[in-house]
């Protein structure tokens, strides 16, 4: 059973929704620039290890996020025990959205043949793969996001 771990440093993003606007008098729908640039964070972090699994994975997921400064010492100690745990925004399913779709090959259509293309490969060829994991948010110091994907194997 192989595994692999990475982290992404900083405060834990969730994955926004579409956003649409009008161009020519038609609809163009796009993703927000923060996204995609999370996405590719997650990407280049995953990929230092391996590229490419085709087997079915199990992810997990904690996210940490920075104690508030205006907690007392009290309080500190038992965010950093566990006893603690942020209800704030991003929501786990979002978090858990971005990092999965991170690890997605990012691709393109080429407009002179009209065909996808791989514009840099992922961890894995689909987040469909994923048929188990779980996503936890803590408090912790540096705030970052911790992922550990295991080949499954039966």
């Amino acid at each position: 059973m192989k595994r692999y771990e990475f982290t992404i440093m900083g405060d834990p993003f969730g994955k926004q929704r579409p956003r649409a606007t009008i161009r020519g008098g038609h609809i163009h729908i796009y993703t927000p620039q923060e996204t995609k640039d999370y996405e590719a964070r997650v990407r280049e972090a995953a990929t230092r290890q391996v590229r490419m699994i085709t087997v079915p994975v199990v992810v997990d997921i904690k996210a940490y996020f920075k104690i508030p400064k205006y907690f007392s010492k009290k309080k500190k100690r038992r965010c950093l025990a566990g006893l603690e745990r942020p209800t704030k925004k991003p929501d786990k399913d979002n978090i858990e959205k971005i990092v999965l779709d991170g690890m997605n090959p990012l691709s393109g259509v080429n407009k002179a043949t009209r065909k996808r293309v791989v514009k840099a490969e992922g961890l894995y060829l689909d987040d469909k793969q994923v048929i188990a994991g779980k996503t936890t948010k803590l408090y912790g110091e540096p705030a970052r996001v911790e992922v550990v994907v295991t080949e499954f194997e039966a």
